[in-house]
């Protein structure tokens, strides 16, 4: 019964999608919304699939929001563009510009690789302090066999006369 009232609950949710999808769709292609977009439509829409596997659907919103959100990176270049102190803008305004977007994904990559060696070194640390754990008691005395010193063994000697004593 549950899985009925589930299965029911996700077929509706499908159908507004897809009827919130065809409106959106009808939006998209009227001339008033075209000319509110920043871009033409159709060719955002080219080279989003361009990239895609050939098997995906592109929901109508994801097209209009991603129009949407080029032209507010289009805005937020160009406002980096005329902090310039000239007049004429030129190739090396918009290359710094654009820099820090260029620069995306070679920080991703930095930091995949700090975070690889970040985790060497933890993985170390541990090792490490296993080791000085096997090494060592509570009391500083050496653990494995290791010869102890003079002082060491006899308060060792000292202290297993206690505990027989006990």
């Amino acid at each position: 019964m549950a899985e009925e009232n589930a299965d029911e609950q996700a077929e509706a949710t499908t159908e507004e999608a897809v009827s919130e999808d065809a409106e959106l769709e009808k939006e998209l292609e009227s001339e008033e919304e075209q000319e509110r977009l920043p871009f033409p439509n159709a060719r955002v829409v080219r080279l989003l699939k361009s990239e895609l596997d050939p098997d995906k659907m592109v929901r109508a919103r994801v097209k209009k929001e991603l129009n949407e959100w080029l032209g507010e990176l289009v805005r937020r270049i160009s406002r980096e563009i005329n902090k310039s102190p000239y007049t004429v803008v030129e190739a090396q305004d918009l290359h710094k510009a654009t820099k820090k977007y260029d620069q995306l994904d070679e920080v991703a990559q930095q930091k995949e690789r700090l975070i690889s060696y970040m985790n060497r070194i933890k993985g170390d640390c541990n090792i490490l302090i296993e080791d000085v754990e096997k090494s060592f008691d509570v009391g500083g005395n050496v653990r494995r066999g290791r010869k102890l010193s003079a002082a060491a063994q006899e308060e060792q000697d000292a202290q297993q006369a206690e505990n027989e004593e006990e």
